[in-house]
């Protein structure tokens, strides 16, 4: 798929088809594409990539967020085999490091949208490790980072079916 129908196509995918992991050679050019995101000042070594499989921390996640609702029974992780936690160092006052989460973030969803993988950018799941501390402690960050947002990964349920525009319009003024 080529990036522009990527973009127009990139949704939230909030059902994956449980069970069914994605690939390693998928999950491997989603991490590249991360690692080619825009970064203020190059400052790559301020951000860190954790990688979750384990069906048992995805389920304590599950079991311990407060998400799920009746009509929301698989949030906040939609049943997705696979997640990306993406922390920072904090090191500047501007807070930069959240602008450049986004776009690690950004890059790896329109990379799963173009290998036909569903994504869905969680910022729920963070509120999830910052009051449990010992959930935290089992994904081994380095010290110093905190986590700052989460991408989960699969296959969706019901599959997308490609755009030739945008789904939202976001109000444009032009100076000349």
């Amino acid at each position: 798929m080529e990036a522009i129908t990527a973009i127009y196509t990139r949704q939230s995918t909030k059902d994956f088809i449980e069970g069914k992991q994605i690939s390693s050679e998928d999950l491997s050019t989603i991490l590249k594409c991360g690692m080619t995101a825009p970064v203020g000042m190059r400052r790559y070594d301020t951000l860190h990539l954790t990688v979750v499989q384990s069906k048992e921390l995805l389920d304590e996640i599950m079991d311990i967020s407060d998400m799920r609702t009746a009509e929301r029974p698989h949030a906040p992780l939609y049943k997705a085999p696979t997640i990306i936690l993406v922390s920072s160092r904090f090191e500047r006052e501007d807070h930069i490091e959240y602008a450049n989460v986004a776009c690690v973030i950004e890059n790896m969803t329109i990379a799963a949208t173009a290998l036909g993988l569903g994504s869905v950018y969680l910022w729920s799941v963070i509120r999830v490790l910052k009051n449990n501390p010992g959930l935290l402690q089992k994904f081994n960050l380095p010290e110093g980072f905190v986590p700052v947002s989460v991408l989960a990964l699969g296959y969706p349920a019901t599959p997308f079916t490609p755009k030739d525009g945008p789904r939202h319009e976001i109000e444009v003024n032009y100076i000349k």
